[in-house]
Order: C-alpha cells, then structure tokens, then sequence
C-alpha cells in the first residue's frame, strides 16, 4: 500500500480559557467561595471538565506554570504521580518516562505535542515554556486518539489563544549561574473578525559546573524564540487559526563522567594475556562535582575536513555543544454546523541541529610504559594493534553530527456537539517524516586516519495514515461505556551510506565482519573480517508496519461530583531501524511492542468542591519489549556505543498506584499533594550482550534480568506542596508555598547493580502582589541535592572500553528572582 495524501494534521480542538486547578498543585483562586473552578482539557479531541474524563490526567493551568515555576519538561515531571524524566545526552536525547514505561533506545514511549501537533524525535520534546494556558499530562495508553507512539501516555502543551481586547504581560528573571531570562507576550483585536496575540523570550544561563580539564562552563545555555498567532472568526460557528513559531538554542555539554568500574576483575576482551582490569561497576552511582567535569570546552581547533565534510586526524567542527533551530507553523480550520463540528488542522516542523560532544568524557591518567611504547599511556581496545593514548590527552575521541528534520502532518475530525446520551468523534490523520544525520565522530579505536565511524550519512523516511473514532453511549444520566478504535498504516525507510568512498580510504575495500559490514575498527584477533566490500556500499531497507489499538471505557457518575471508572486499552509503539556500524545485517531492523493496560479509578470532590481526592491503580501487560543488546567484542570490532542495538527480546509487567489530592483548609491556606506508587518489573528478559566479559571471569551464563526493575523507575515518588496567601495592606498581596519532592532509588540499567540513591528537591517561592504587578523570589533545589538525574552503559576509553556508567549531574540550587506586570 502507499501512501498518497499530502497534507497534515494532528488536532488543535475548541480550548476553553480560564484558570485551571493542576490536580498536583495547590489550586487556582476559587471561582466563588465555597469550592475550585472547573478544568477544561482536551485529552479526548473535545472540551471536557477534567474532573469528568474518565482518564487519570494532571493538568497545570496558566496561574500555576507561573507560580510553581514549570519552565521545562523536568518542572513538568517533578509534580506530576507517574511521571518521571530522564535527559540521557542533553538536549538530544530526552526520556519522559510515564507509569515505569522506560526505555533507552527506540522512539519514546510518550508522545509529545504542542497545541495537538506531534513533536517528533527526542531532542524535540524538551521546550523552554512561554506563554502557555495549560499543561496536560494523560497517563497511560493513548494510541487509539493519539496513534503513533503514545504508548504509555501523552503530553500536551497549550499555548494561549488571542483574545478580543488588548492585554499582555512583560517579566524579568535574574538568578545566581548567570540566570536571566526575559519574557513578553501581546494580544488583541485587529478588527471585529481578526485577533492575533505574539510572544518572545529570551534566556542564558552559565549552568552550574565547569571543566576539570580546561575550566571552561560545560551546561551553559543561551536560547530565544517566539511565536505569533492569528486567529480569524467572520462567523460565530467558524474559526480560522494561524500559528508560527521559532526557537534557537545554544546550550553546552551535559555534565557527565565516566565513572571508572570497581567490580568483577578480569581480562577485558582484546587485551594482552595477563591484563585484568574491573569489568562491571556496581553500587550507587557518584555525584558529578561541580568543578570537576571531564569534558573539553574550549573551541576545537580545525586541522581540516574532507571534502565530503568528514573529520580527519586532529579535526574537529569548532565548537563544544549543542546548537538547534526549530520552526513551526500550523493552521486549524473549525467549523461549527450545529450537530457537529467540523476541524481540519495542518502542520509543518522543521528542526536544524548540530552538536559536538566530548567523546570520551574522561582523561589518560596512566603513564607507566607498555610493551613497545615505553613512553606509556593508556590502552584501548585492539592493542597492541592500535598505539596506546597518551598520557594526559583528553581529546581523542569526539561525537558529532548535523541533523535536519522536517514533520508534516494533516488530520480530519467529525465530532458531535450538543449534550445528549451520545457522543461520537472519527477522523483521519496523515503524517510523514524525513530525518537526515551527517555523522562527524571519532574516536580511538576507529582506522589511522579517524575518517569516521563509518557510514556517516543516514537518511531515514516514516510515512502513515490512520483512521480513529470513538462512540459513547450513556445510560440512566450516570453510566456511559465508550469504545474507541484506531488502525494505522505505516512505512518506513533507511539508507546509510559513506559521504564520498573516494575520500573515505578506510571504507573503501575495507575489510568487513562476517556480517558483512565494513570494519568500524582494528583488528582484535585473526580472521574477524575476512571479506570485503565495494567501495560503493549502501544500505538501504524499507519496512511496513500495521497497528490497530482499541480502548473501552465504562464510567458511573454514582452521586454529584463522584465517578467511578475502569478501562482496557491496547498501546502500541512502531519498529523500526538500527543505525550502529557494528551489527549484523539481521540485526538492522526491530520489530514493534505492545501493551494491554487496565487501569479502575475514582475521581471526587468533596466538602462544596473544597476538597478534591483521585485514586487510580493500573496494571500493564509490555510485550515484545525493545531492549538495549550488545555484540560481544569477541565477534564484531568497535566500541560497545557501536556494538550496541535494539532487539525485542523482554517483556516487563507493571502495577502502579496514583494518588492525589487537594484542600482548601480556608482563604489563607491550601495543601495539596500525590504519591505513586511503580512497580515495573521485567517480567522475561535475557541478555548476552556481556557474555565474553563474563566468560573471561568463568561465568558462562547470561545475564538473566527476570524479576528485576525497570531503569529510571522509582517504587516511590511523594510530592507534598503547601501554600499560603496573606492581605499584607491596601491591594498588596503575600503568596508564599513549597514544592517538596521525594523519590526512592532507581536503577540504571536492567541488571540493577547501578544505583541513582533517593532523591529530595525542596523549591520555594514567594510573591507580592499589587494588582497587575507582582515580584517573586524562588529557591530550587534549596536543600542542593546532587543526586544524578541520568546514566548510561558506556565505555572507558582508556580502560581497554570496558562497560562503564556515563553519569550526568543534576541541576544544583539556584536563587533568583522574577519582576512580571500583566496589562
């Protein structure tokens, strides 16, 4: 089947203004005395009182993104139960993580979207928030409504819409690290038919830690953008709405090391007869100092590039970081024709991004001299084949790539209007993507010359079309069943090719692996790459995929402002293609996964709407999992980054419980609070990818990682937020409250023997209020906790790559304050 339409869609329903009440947040000022105002939320393509969508979602409204500070997708993930957030290689690699979901490689598991337009790709999902009207966060399976790749929930962020009379708002940030960030936002009438409303902010920040190796600022950040809207109603029942968007950002490094192994000594694979050396790392994982990263900062100094742009010897690209241009644009048509509303939503995105990164994150401390090279240094894979890394160097490995990616999308929806027994929405969504990757990296295991890691250029297409609905019937006033069903088609491509053979000397008649792919380094022992290949080679795959993903969902609204719920829903995430040199052509291609969820809940409010209490509880059957597997150094060269792939070979059961409430005790003071509860446990999972290692250490199982948690998944996650308001005199205002934040331990990587350790975060503001001017001063992170937010299986360069952890550092405290006036 091909795909034939050209347009582009994911919806950007009817939003409702108003001040909404975060259910993980103190709430909003109440609309009269005795109880909250409504939320109005669109997880369902339809306006719904948040309180009546038998869904567990927490949404943050305008009030709260300000008073609480919610600034990134961390903010976000900090006060929300289930949800936790992973940035595994900065700004290009971000893992939202919801109800124990997690996964290292892959497409994410949760989608994430900006006015209902699909933000693809990892480094795409972290957005600096500007201006928005509310925050919503739907856990669990969304794929009937959502489709692709909300295979464990949805996040969605809502800009504000123009409106018909002038207004706006100005503020200022300043705060320790160099923080400032400025911010201003305008909206009203151009004439009776035509309102528009344009933002812009910009941000820096010198981050918290800097270079052990050259003293330079490795997590600084400098980013701006803004968007413009227009929004055009000739009639009551028609409304026309234009949006643009632009953002630029140039952030640093993360702060990450490589943290050297202190367990299961043996002989590393490819080492010399004699050589031990500590195969594994095991405990909890150590904080990042602050002055104590091992990363190089300063420009790189460029001895020169190929013609095809690849790096040779000693070259680099000039700069250490993370640089993005991002571009949105999207149109929304909704009409209104009296039994249904009629929205068509069209989208374009486009995001530029080059980035360079210390390679190796880490330093030759050894000066001792080896066999041949009395001068010393430190050994790597494939020596005594490959000359040893000097001692002191700190620069020898480096990855880099420029990547492009454009998104376009187009969605048709019929919903029913109106109040009745039934509801019923159906529509169509088109949607393709064309990603482009120049890789740029080397490192010391790569041929002589350090052309690169092999087949640089990678273009990858994904091409679908889906068809949803859903139908709700209620019975008696109280109870309602409603099916939903999606089918899905989907086509993807790959090809992965040398930039130019004729400049690539290494990949021309390179030697291969008995995969039959070219060499991505020295030989470690006789006979590993017996064939060759042409100087020409290409690969180039195509895959199809088909998903259907139904849900049902019966709800009873037992008494006034009390429901009970319960669903069955099935999520789905595509397959798709491994892009690492060193695999096997078997090994090109992962299959998708799949889940069935069932998950019963109780939403209530209590006490004239004083009290709100919401319980949910849910199981999660994972099948056909993706994992993270590793060709054994034994049978492929390259270093474990490029041995490593994505194969189906687990399966995980997760039981969870949320809990969240909220009172307002009188007019001065409210708390509210949640807790979850995760248990995410592979249920099956089996992984050789250490055998070798283990074999050197006479243990000739494979790791079986049955029973064990899930990565970045704590059992636990408490938050606890008290607030105050005081009259100070005349029309001046005190706000004052409290985030408290509590996680137990995590754990790296599925075999459990890396630890993150607890986590605590305490933030605090205050804020005087004098009508539509307010100043607040904050606190994050008051009590420094420095506990790491994220790690990985990588390798110790200069340890013969063993499998090391690569730890990244958490945002330490920050103090500042913010000046805003709203007009």
């Amino acid at each position: 089947m091909n795909i034939s339409i050209k347009a582009a869609l994911l919806a950007v329903t009817a939003i409702v203004p108003g001040m909404v009440f975060a259910q993980t947040a103190a709430p909003a000022p109440a609309a009269d005395e005795a109880g909250t105002p409504d939320i109005i939320v669109t997880a369902r393509k339809r306006s719904e009182n948040l309180q009546d969508v038998p869904l567990a979602i927490t949404a943050f409204g305008s009030e709260q993104i300000k008073e609480q500070r919610i600034e990134r997708l961390a903010d976000v993930a900090k006060l929300t139960p289930g949800l936790n957030f992973a940035p595994l290689f900065g700004a290009q690699n971000q893992l939202p993580i919801i109800r124990g979901a997690a996964q290292t490689l892959g497409a994410l598991n949760v989608g994430v979207f900006l006015d209902g337009i699909y933000l693809s790709g990892k480094a795409s999902v972290d957005l600096e928030l500007n201006d928005l009207e509310r925050i919503e966060v739907v856990k669990g399976p969304q794929s009937a409504l959502y489709g692709r790749n909300t295979f464990a929930g949805a996040i969605n962020y809502v800009t504000q819409r123009p409106r018909q009379e002038f207004g706006g708002s100005v503020e200022f940030t300043a705060g320790e690290q160099g923080l400032f960030k400025g911010s201003a936002s305008i909206t009203g009438p151009i004439s009776d038919t035509l309102r528009f409303r344009v933002g812009g902010f910009y941000r820096t920040s010198d981050g918290w830690y800097t270079s052990a190796i050259d003293g330079g600022r490795v997590d600084f950040a400098k980013t701006y953008g803004g968007i413009a809207t227009l929004e055009w109603q000739p009639a009551p029942e028609l409304i026309v709405t234009l949006r643009g968007a632009y953002s630029n950002e140039d952030l640093g490094q993360p702060p990450s090391n490589v943290i050297r192994t202190n367990a299961l000594p043996a002989r590393p694979a490819g080492s010399p007869v004699g050589t031990v050396r500590n195969l594994l790392y095991a405990g909890q994982v150590p904080s990042i100092p602050r002055n104590g990263v091992l990363v190089n900062t300063l420009p790189i100094t460029l001895a020169g590039t190929s013609a095809s742009g690849n790096l040779i010897a000693g070259s680099g690209v000039g700069f250490y970081g993370q640089k993005q241009q991002t571009y949105r644009t999207s149109g929304t048509l909704e009409y209104d024709f009296g039994p249904a509303t009629l929205t068509s939503s069209t989208a374009y995105f486009r995001r530029n991004a080059d980035y360079t990164l210390d390679g190796d994150n880490t330093v030759c401390d050894q000066t001792a001299a080896l066999p041949g090279f009395p001068a010393g240094g430190c050994t790597n894979f494939g020596f005594p084949f490959a000359p040893p890394i000097a001692a002191g160097t700190s620069n020898f490995a480096l990855s880099s790539a420029k990547e492009d990616f454009t998104d376009v999308s187009q969605e048709l929806r019929l919903a029913s209007n109106g109040s009745g027994p039934v509801k019923w929405l159906m529509g169509v969504f088109y949607y393709n993507n064309k990603s482009n990757s120049l890789g740029r990296s080397f490192n010391p295991i790569t041929t002589a010359a350090r052309d690169a890691f092999g087949f640089p250029l990678i273009t990858t297409t994904t091409e679908s079309i889906s068809w949803y609905g859903s139908y709700a019937r209620t019975f008696a006033d109280v109870f309602t069943v409603t099916g939903e069903l999606r089918y899905e088609y989907e086509r993807q491509a790959f090809r992965q090719r040398p930039t130019n053979p004729a400049v690539v000397p290494s990949l021309v008649n390179a030697p291969t692996n008995t995969g039959g792919l070219p060499c991505a380094g020295p030989f470690t022992a006789p006979g590993v790459c017996p064939t060759t290949v042409s100087s020409g080679a290409v690969f180039d795959f195509n895959r199809d995929f088909r998903f259907v993903t139904p849900r049902v969902i019966l709800d009873w609204k037992f008494a006034d402002n009390q429901m009970l719920y319960a669903s069955v829903a099935r999520g789905t995430k595509t397959g798709g293609f491994n892009t690492n040199l060193s695999i096997f052509l078997n090994q090109r291609t992962y299959e998708p996964e799949y889940t069935w969820n069932y998950e019963a809940g109780l939403k209530t409010r209590w006490l004239d709407g004083r009290l709100l209490l919401n319980l949910s509880g849910y199981i999660t059957d994972w099948t056909d999992q993706q994992a993270a597997c590793q060709n054994p150094a034994s049978q492929i060269a390259g270093s474990s980054t490029q041995r490593t792939y994505t194969c189906n070979v687990a399966s995980s059961k997760i039981a969870g419980l949320e809990f969240t409430t909220a009172m307002r005790f009188n007019d001065w003071f409210t708390l509210s609070g949640n807790y979850s509860y995760t248990k995410a446990r592979y249920r099956a999972f089996v992984d050789d990818s250490l055998a070798a290692a283990r074999a050197t250490a006479g243990i000739t199982a494979p790791y079986d990682f049955s029973g064990r948690a899930l990565p970045y998944v704590p059992d636990h996650k408490f938050v606890i937020s008290p607030a105050f308001s005081f009259p100070l005199g005349g029309d001046w205002k005190l706000d004052a409250r409290g985030d408290v934040l509590w996680q137990s331990n995590s754990y790296v990587r599925a075999d459990n023997l890396q630890s993150f350790g607890s986590r605590t975060i305490v933030d605090l503001r205050a804020t005087v209020r004098n009508g539509n001017l307010s100043f607040q001063v904050f606190a994050n992170n008051l009590l420094d906790d420095a506990t790491p937010t994220a790690a990985v299986r990588f390798f110790d360069s200069v340890n013969f790559s063993v499998a090391s952890p690569l730890v990244t550092g958490a945002d330490r405290r920050q103090i500042g304050a913010t000046v805003s006036y709203r007009f």
